[in-house]
């Protein structure tokens, strides 16, 4: 994987980019089928919109996040059709100083990285420090891209169940991260820095799900 930091890509991203905090997701529970087709996104909140300012590459426009009891859902648009070459960075611990700092920005400390789909993990001096993660990557989908092709959207689903090999210590620890979305082509492009809590069923859902086993167990 090559090292994604030039000097003139980092500056020209600097100067486009002006962050304050963290944008604040309001969490969504949901279950997303990873194909071609994104209509189960219709509902789920638009939570980071980005400029057209990487004219003719990997260029972000929007990100909506979901989860369920097993996975975390990205869905991502962009402003021209290419995909490929998004890195998906993921601050396991909230800390921007236990993990890489994308571009040097100060945004994220990330642990957990993916360039497209393929897994790697990071720390504070390396990029990939060759240690990986374990899950089911290609089966339920520790990270499962629903296609290899450019796009102007895509969505990725990552297991909540992977764990860090280095230490074998969760990827997902507790039910709050952050996240940035990136690429290296082009002047390069970055996402706002994303905080993302983990959200549970609605009651209502729970209530059935109760009325359902009360039938269940009467039946038998």
């Amino acid at each position: 994987m090559r090292h994604p930091f030039g000097s003139t890509r980092l500056l020209a991203i600097a100067a486009a980019t002006t962050f304050g905090a963290a944008t604040a997701s309001a969490s969504t529970f949901a279950t997303i089928t990873i194909d071609d087709d994104h209509s189960d996104w219709a509902g789920i909140p638009v939570i980071d919109s980005d400029p057209a300012d990487n004219v003719g590459f990997v260029d972000i426009a929007t990100t909506q996040i979901a989860n369920d009891n097993d996975f975390l859902y990205i869905r991502n648009t962009f402003h021209t059709p290419m995909s490929l070459g998004l890195f998906t960075a993921l601050d396991s611990d909230s800390n921007t100083a236990t993990g890489f700092d994308i571009f040097g920005l100060g945004l994220i400390g990330s642990e957990a990285g993916w360039q497209n789909d393929f897994p790697f993990t990071q720390d504070a001096a390396n990029f990939n420090n060759g240690f990986g993660m374990s899950g089911d990557f290609f089966g339920s989908g520790a990270a499962l891209l629903d296609a290899f092709a450019d796009s102007d959207e895509r969505e990725l689903a990552i297991s909540l169940d992977i764990i860090f090999n280095q230490d074998s210590s969760a990827v997902f620890p507790d039910d709050s991260i952050n996240l940035l979305f990136w690429t290296d082509l082009g002047n390069g492009d970055v996402s706002a820095p994303i905080s993302y809590t983990l959200a549970v069923p609605e009651p209502a859902t729970l209530s059935l799900a109760g009325v359902g086993l009360l039938v269940l167990l009467r039946r038998r």
